[in-house]
């Protein structure tokens, strides 16, 4: 799943109220494989449980449903692209890259929006989301920019709320030491 070290044991139970509607809207997108509405966009302040969720429901459809996902934060998504560019040294084409990211039965793309907003980085995640989202492919993004901050093509998808479903997360920083 590629779950990074600090979230392999992310789980609903440690995202704190119980009944709080984030995590309520998470734990549903659980319950049925492949969820009704596929796309997922946790969207809101740094800190406030967004990634904990996140990987929280990669464990959730895999013990649940048997539902291999993967973990991407988007900046090293973004590196694997690029590096398919570089002839002496790439391991994979552009269109391995893409075939992975368009299989993959539940993708998790951590921190959208905390890329540098290249034309290059802009046109790679558009082609991919717009896939997803075409295809109907389960998809959970965790942004820490709003709707508006987002490019308008872009936007346009996860407002569509016959297919994305979009939760939003507030209060402070929860992490340890964050003021």
């Amino acid at each position: 799943m590629m779950l990074p070290a600090k979230f392999r044991g992310a789980a609903f139970d440690q995202w704190q109220p119980v009944n709080g509607s984030p995590r309520v809207r998470c734990v549903g997108y659980t319950a049925e494989w492949p969820p009704s509405r596929p796309l997922l966009v946790l969207s809101g302040n740094k800190g406030t449980g967004k990634t904990t969720l996140a990987c929280a429901i990669l464990r959730t459809m895999f013990e649940r449903h048997e539902v291999r996902g993967q973990f991407w934060p988007v900046i090293d998504l973004l590196d694997r692209y690029r590096r398919t560019f570089d002839t002496d040294r790439a391991t994979e084409t552009l269109d391995e890259v893409d075939q992975q990211m368009h299989r993959v039965a539940l993708l998790v793309l951590d921190d959208y929006g905390a890329h540098k907003g290249s034309e290059f980085a802009e046109e790679r995640l558009f082609a991919l989301i717009d896939y997803r989202y075409r295809e109907l492919r389960p998809t959970v993004i965790t942004a820490n920019v709003g709707l508006m901050e987002m490019a308008d093509r872009v936007r346009s998808r996860f407002t569509d709320t016959a297919v994305c479903t979009i939760v939003n997360f507030a209060g402070p920083d929860m992490r340890p030491g964050a003021a």
